[in-house]
């Protein structure tokens, strides 16, 4: 049932979420402002010493320690009688622990001795490893530690699991001879993927080899439980299912710490973990003149190298704290994040185009009938009217403008993506091949998702946290002439369909791994009526341009951007760098941290004026209400070694850019006009290469060439016309809408695209297609379209933000959202001057 009672404290205890919001609890929840509060009073109120040391603070440490230990034992209903609870830096760390320390090899019986090595060797090469295919991609990794230790290897996914008979494309590993001795099973308690709880009757099922693939893998079956999903909204009882083993991480219980989890030993199968390492404190004695160790008895102390965190340990109180005054029960915060879930599924599954067509297909094994089968969690991919998938980056961009933080990918659980996108290994390995990594944007190849959206709610989630993602789903991606529908229900007022006009079954087939038995998912049904609609395709978007144009094409626009992410600087004539422009994108801000700062995080940068004066070698930055505050342009060669510059380090987009402070003066001065203590301005290295990864549109090669400290390319090109039709789809869309929305003119518009070449001339995008152009007597290579994302959205006069142009043009230009072009220097550009008025023409 709902709790009614988060929505009057949300906004004490948790004052980071004012005017986001967040749906990614899974990954990783939200600490209270209670819980700080309380953590940091208790470190001021107490001094904590090392563990291994005796003296008071040191004993203070210890005792608190273990009474943590105790109370979270106590959470899970157990105690240290039946289970030791020992630190590690995550959950992963806690699986690779066993991974490396699980004993297979069958202890020989009394007075039986190995007649010979063979049998030695036969004998350490004993028992299976296990794992369901739905698991993070942790439980991936173990197997890679057990290949020489086990005589099976297996990833099953749930319908195979009591089949007597298994195909052999489960099994990755298999030795000649099959030995029966100790076994691992592997599952999560909780996908992280779907939010489907497996049976925790499992654990026992396994034990007693009643499962159906156990029938041709005998031995003595052990079960490790990944709860990290599972715990973080859900109660998890040890005193009636006991697993061997349990990992968590404590960060997705309480949102702090973070670097810290557990792995939870079943006393009874200790012995099993055999280890070899020793770091501090995990010795009761050691030589270091002769190979002699003996480890501690108490397996906590065992496995614990080195000096615990304890300090984030003591902030684990805290959070439990925190969990039972503000969320209750992990039974009632179950139910809780169950039911907004339940309503975000619902209104999800039954949205449909006008054409048809489903909005969403959702991956799911069931319908939200139960909390003790599902948790918290959506997973979905998203439908254009014809059927044609949208990529999730696309998704992840535009919520950015709503401020929703949720999480787009395959989730660190490739096993449950192949399962639902019905992608095989063959898939993988081409998809790499096509330049698609895990994390990346590549979120279509061929059409077909390469990852989708998790959508997962935690103990202080809200039913308008559903409200406002599913306000912009259907303000952004659903297509119907008829009223869209609104949602505002009071959570007392809702009432839940659970039947749907279509059924949403749909068999999961995969080329590499064999599903024999259907896997119920929301989805798919795009409709037997798919009409087509008014969204331009890719080919229709890029006219065909002919080499003589019909109309002259000219350069009204010469643009540099001195300081990356401040305002423009506009010149009527400019020289040609090796990186561009020269001196556009030299100089960045970064925070105190040292991560650059740009107007996704701090809009007010694009009020801040640059200025070039290259006959004094200066620039000088404007704020309003402030006095003007000026630099040498190239300190980098006067000062590098004076004490008064310092080299720096910061990245862009993934490559490390080294720099050189431009000292206290002008960051003084930033940090004053932008209200944020600590910001440094950093001038770019001339002798720090850094190149572009873009290849030509001309013949798909990487030239690699130089880049200042632009995102992607030497220079960005728009055209006036393709901003002139993007501006009347917005009112047109505001008009069909009835959307009063904000008032953009045409300037306002261009500037907003940050382009460093603006032309005039010509078509509606057909810049598209340019491959080579030539502007007055310089030639550029073009480098393919633009990716825009929210920062299009900022007013560069004001820094206010909105929602469109990204909204329209996600509409308007499809997949990947792009706008204007890459383009480079050719080989002979750098030292010669673009002027505005230059002739713009095709080669």
């Amino acid at each position: 049932m709902y709790n009614v009672e988060i929505e009057s404290r949300r906004d004490n205890e948790f004052p980071q979420l004012k005017g986001c919001t967040y749906v990614e609890h899974i990954g990783a929840t939200l600490y209270s402002k209670s819980q700080i509060e309380a953590y940091q009073q208790e470190l001021l109120s107490n001094l904590y010493g090392n563990p291994h040391s005796r003296s008071e603070s040191s004993r203070l440490s210890t005792d608190a320690v273990d009474q943590i230990r105790f109370w979270l034992l106590e959470h899970f209903n157990t105690s240290q009688e039946e289970y030791t609870l020992v630190f590690t830096a995550n959950c992963t760390a806690a699986l690779k622990t066993i991974a490396e320390c699980f004993t297979f090899s069958q202890p020989l019986k009394d007075g039986e001795k190995a007649k010979d090595a063979l049998s030695q060797m036969k004998n350490s090469q004993s028992g299976c490893f296990c794992y369901l295919l739905d698991n993070h991609t942790s439980v991936q990794g173990m197997r890679e530690c057990l290949n020489d230790k086990t005589s099976a290897i297996l990833c099953l996914p749930e319908s195979e699991l009591y089949n007597k008979d298994i195909s052999k494309s489960f099994i990755l590993a298999q030795q000649d001879s099959y030995n029966a001795g100790n076994c691992l099973f592997v599952y999560p308690a909780q996908s992280n993927f779907s939010g489907r709880k497996y049976p925790l009757s499992w654990i026992e099922a396994i034990r007693n080899q009643e499962l159906g693939f156990q029938n041709q893998f005998t031995g003595n079956w052990f079960t490790v439980l990944d709860a990290a999903a599972l715990v973080c909204t859900s109660p998890l009882d040890l005193g009636v299912h006991k697993p061997d083993f349990v990992t968590l991480s404590f960060y997705k219980m309480f949102g702090f710490p973070t670097g810290l989890g557990a792995l939870l030993v079943k006393n009874s199968s200790a012995a099993l973990l055999k280890k070899t390492y020793f770091g501090g404190g995990t010795v009761a004695a050691s030589s270091a003149t002769e190979r002699f160790h003996v480890f501690r008895p108490n397996l906590a102390e065992r496995f614990e190298d080195g000096t615990i965190p304890f300090l984030d340990i003591i902030a684990v109180r805290h959070g439990l704290d925190a969990l039972k005054k503000i969320g209750g029960s992990m039974e009632r915060i179950s139910g809780h994040t169950f039911y907004i879930a339940k309503y975000f599924h619902h209104k999800l599954a039954h949205l449909r185009h006008s054409s048809g067509v489903n909005v969403a297909e959702i991956y799911t094994n069931g319908n939200f009938k139960d909390p003790e089968t599902q948790g918290g969690v959506v997973n979905f991919n998203l439908f254009r009217a014809n059927g044609d998938y949208i990529g999730f980056a696309e998704v992840d961009r535009l919520a950015q403008l709503y401020n929703i933080h949720l999480r787009t990918g395959c989730f660190c659980n490739i096993g449950a993506c192949q399962m639902f996108l019905k992608i095989s290994s063959e898939d993988i390995k081409s998809n790499l091949q096509a330049g698609h990594v895990c994390g990346d944007d590549r979120d279509l190849i061929n059409g077909r998702p390469t990852g989708s959206i998790r959508i997962s709610f935690g103990y202080m989630s809200t039913l308008q946290d559903a409200q406002h993602c599913l306000k912009f789903i259907v303000e952004n991606f659903l297509e119907t002439a008829n009223p869209k529908p609104v949602f505002t229900e009071k959570w007392d007022e809702v009432q839940f369909e659970d039947e749907f006009e279509n059924s949403y079954e749909v068999k999961l087939e995969m080329k590499s791994i064999e599903l024999k038995d259907s896997v119920t998912m929301d989805t798919d049904h795009r409709g037997s009526e798919c009409t087509s609609i008014g969204l331009y395709s890719m080919s229709q978007m890029t006219q065909a341009v002919s080499p003589c144009l019909d109309n002259v094409i000219i350069l009204t626009n010469i643009c540099l951007y001195p300081v990356k992410s401040c305002a423009a600087f506009k010149v009527s004539e400019w020289e040609i760098g090796p990186r561009g422009l020269l001196f556009d994108r030299n100089w960045m801000i970064v925070s105190e941290n040292g991560v650059a700062i740009s107007q996704k995080r701090e809009p007010n940068l694009c009020l801040i004026k640059p200025s070039l004066d290259l006959v004094q070698q200066t620039l000088t930055l404007s704020y309003k209400d402030m006095k003007p505050v000026t630099t040498t342009l190239n300190r980098e060669e006067k000062d590098f070694h004076s004490s008064a510059s310092m080299s720096c380090t910061s990245k862009i987009c993934g490559d490390r850019v080294l720099g050189t402070d431009c000292g206290d003066h002008v960051s003084d001065w930033i940090s004053e006009a932008l209200g944020r203590p600590g910001c440094r301005l950093i001038q770019q290295n001339n002798n720090h290469i850094r190149t572009s990864k873009l290849k030509d549109k001309e013949n798909d090669i990487t030239k690699e060439e130089n880049l200042s400290l632009s995102n992607e390319s030497q220079y960005l090109l728009i055209s006036r016309p393709s901003v002139q039709e993007l501006l009347s789809k917005i009112k047109e869309r505001q008009s069909n809408e009835n959307e009063a929305g904000e008032q953009i003119d045409l300037e306002n518009l261009v500037h907003r695209f940050r382009a460093n070449l603006i032309v005039d001339g010509g078509i509606g995008y057909e810049e598209d297609s340019w491959e080579q152009i030539q502007i007055g007597r310089h030639r550029f290579m073009g480098q393919g379209g633009c990716t825009r994302c929210q920062m299009i959205c900022l007013d560069q006069e004001t820094g206010q933000r909105s929602k469109e142009p990204l909204r329209t043009l996600a509409v308007s230009r499809g997949r990947k959202i792009p706008f204007g072009i890459h383009v480079r220097n050719d080989a002979h550009a750098e030292g010669a001057r673009l002027r505005v008025g230059d002739i713009v023409q095709l080669v």
